[in-house]
């Protein structure tokens, strides 16, 4: 009688509870959107590596990637944009991410990215600091004796 009143419950997701991968492309002025949603494992991370790649063989430098509607990633792809942030900046531009939950907040901090650098809370805020960079004028080079 004890066994009956114990009950074990087991979620297991299923294929029509993940969400299917999305990638959308926006451009807004001289910035690139990338707008991920659903679920991005190995395979979907390969599609966006290959739009980044193009973009910065285009010589866009300024990306943002919205996942504010990502549902699921793993460590190695934050781990992966991390890379692709770290070749953006090496080329003069910048990778921005916006839009994570704690969760991916949490991960994304963990594979080494650095929350005033490479976050902005929402796609408004990214876009304005995107203007206003894009606004400021070079320093001067630094004068040699």
């Amino acid at each position: 009688m004890a066994l009956s009143l114990l009950s074990l419950e087991i979620t297991v997701a299923t294929r029509a509870q993940i969400t299917e991968f999305k990638l959308r492309q926006i451009t807004e002025g001289a910035v690139q959107i990338l707008s991920l949603s659903g679920y991005m494992g190995n395979a979907e991370f390969r599609e966006v590596a290959n739009v980044l790649s193009r973009l910065l063989e285009q010589k866009h430098r300024r990306v943002i990637l919205d996942l504010t509607t990502l549902a699921f990633t793993t460590t190695i792809s934050l781990a992966r944009f991390l890379v692709c942030g770290r070749e953006f900046r090496r080329h003069g531009g910048e990778l921005k991410l916006v839009g994570l939950s704690p969760e991916l907040s949490r991960l994304a901090k963990m594979a080494g990215f650095s929350e005033k650098r490479d976050f902005e809370p929402d796609l408004t805020t990214a876009l304005k600091k995107a203007a206003e960079t894009s606004k400021a004028k070079p320093r001067p080079a630094a004068r040699q004796k």
